[in-house]
């Protein structure tokens, strides 16, 4: 009797098993927007960035820190329906004259900030994969100074739903 009742709580715990929910769809995660760097007197020439540094406008995180590169990829906001980030050229931490004193240190370089719009819209994957987000209609543009390194911009694709292709060019 005890065995019949063992092998029947074995085969019960098999039969209510579920097999293990593992994403292996391609492309299921959120994708980030991707921005490719133009020479803007030859605008089919990539031409990189020197020393980028990309922050996030009301946050603090970065990207890209000090790095030269011809294209980034950046994260957008999925709660809100606009992101902005300051995209510093030529990043450098002057050290004042004082290198053992870091209190007087302070950020160089030239900084234009960038402002996207677009729909959010929450697609299902499946439930091993969950949501994923898709950007529509997007919008992008940067804010004028006297000093401005990007000086044109191309919305290439107003729909990011992956990251094969750039969706923005800038052109500086």
């Amino acid at each position: 009797m005890k065995k019949t009742i063992t092998t029947l709580i074995f085969l019960l715990l098999i039969i209510s098993c579920e097999k293990d929910d593992i994403c292996t769809t391609p492309n299921a995660d959120t994708s980030h927007l991707v921005i490719r760097f133009y020479d803007y007197l030859n605008q089919s020439t990539p031409k990189e960035v020197t020393n980028l540094l990309i922050v996030g406008v009301d946050n603090t995180l970065s990207y890209g820190i000090e790095s030269t590169r011809d294209s980034i990829a950046i994260p957008l906001r999925i709660l809100e329906n606009n992101t902005s980030f300051r995209l510093i050229k030529d990043y450098a931490i002057d050290d004042n004259g004082t290198p053992t004193d870091s209190s007087d240190d302070f950020a160089t370089g030239n900084e234009d900030i960038i402002v996207l719009n677009y729909d959010n819209e929450e697609l299902f994957i499946s439930k091993a994969c969950g949501f994923k987000n898709i950007f529509n209609n997007v919008n992008f543009g940067f804010n004028s100074d006297a000093d401005n390194w990007i000086l044109s911009s191309n919305v290439v694709n107003t729909k990011i739903k992956n990251e094969d292709n750039a969706h923005i060019h800038i052109f500086h």
